[in-house]
């Protein structure tokens, strides 16, 4: 008796050991119809953590914009320079303005310290520090006095000016600076018209400038200036950007 052939089922799988499975499931390595792998274009990456959606071949509009989730450089935008506000600007006048109050009585104190006025305040100091007073001592006196105040004053305009150039380019450390100089030159007011008394006014007017520079310097607007002035540098520093 031959033996029974052996049909094949309607979905047109042979049965056998290599497809024992049910009508319509793929044999071991394949896979479902219509499914795709799980490395497709679109499909996230099994058991990565977080949702990284990767781009899918050819996808051209993606490309250029990976934002990872949790990193910060996909939140971080172009550095923009802040605005000066007024009050640094009108610091900054005020200070200029103190520099040249300064520089236009350097000729007045010069003129003082050569009157017969000053001569004899000179002599008069001399004896009291029990010193021998004569001409020529009195001339060398005159003539140090006069030499020191044309190099204090020309010295002194130009660190104010650079000083105000470097507030409005909000470097904090010259604010700083700038106040430590203010109160330092609250001491002259003790021999403020000892050159004279229009140059002892210059003196107290170019004085009261810098005060006022300095008080507009540490209100609320110049201090959030000089902050975000900082941070502005930061990021030019590191690539131009910052969060």
């Amino acid at each position: 008796m031959s033996e029974p052939t052996q049909l094949n089922d309607q979905s047109g799988n042979n049965p056998g050991p290599w497809n024992s499975g049910q009508p319509g499931q793929p044999a071991p390595g394949q896979q479902p119809p219509g499914q795709q792998g799980p490395y497709q274009g679109g499909q996230a990456y099994p058991g990565a953590q977080g949702n990284y959606n990767y781009p899918a071949s050819g996808d051209s509009s993606a490309q250029g914009s990976y934002a990872y989730p949790g990193s910060p450089y996909g939140q971080m935008s172009p550095a923009e320079e802040p605005p000066r506000p007024k009050q640094v600007n009108r610091a900054f006048w005020l200070l200029i303005a103190s520099a040249v109050a300064g520089l236009i009585s350097l000729p007045f104190s010069i003129s003082y310290m050569n009157s017969p006025e000053y001569l004899e305040y000179l002599e008069t100091i001399t004896r009291d520090l029990g010193l021998e007073v004569d001409s020529q001592s009195l001339s060398a006196g005159v003539a140090s006095s006069t030499m020191s105040t044309v190099f204090g004053g020309i010295f002194g305009a130009a660190v104010t000016v650079g000083l105000a150039l470097l507030v409005r380019a909000g470097f904090n450390w010259a604010r700083i600076v700038l106040t430590i100089l203010a109160v330092l030159s609250l001491v002259g007011l003790l021999g403020l018209f000892t050159t004279g008394t229009v140059s002892g006014v210059l003196t107290l007017v170019s004085l009261v400038a810098t005060i006022a520079a300095v008080v507009l310097l540490f209100m609320k607007p110049s201090s959030e200036y000089f902050t975000r002035k900082k941070d502005y540098r930061q990021a030019k520093k590191f690539g131009g950007y910052q969060a």
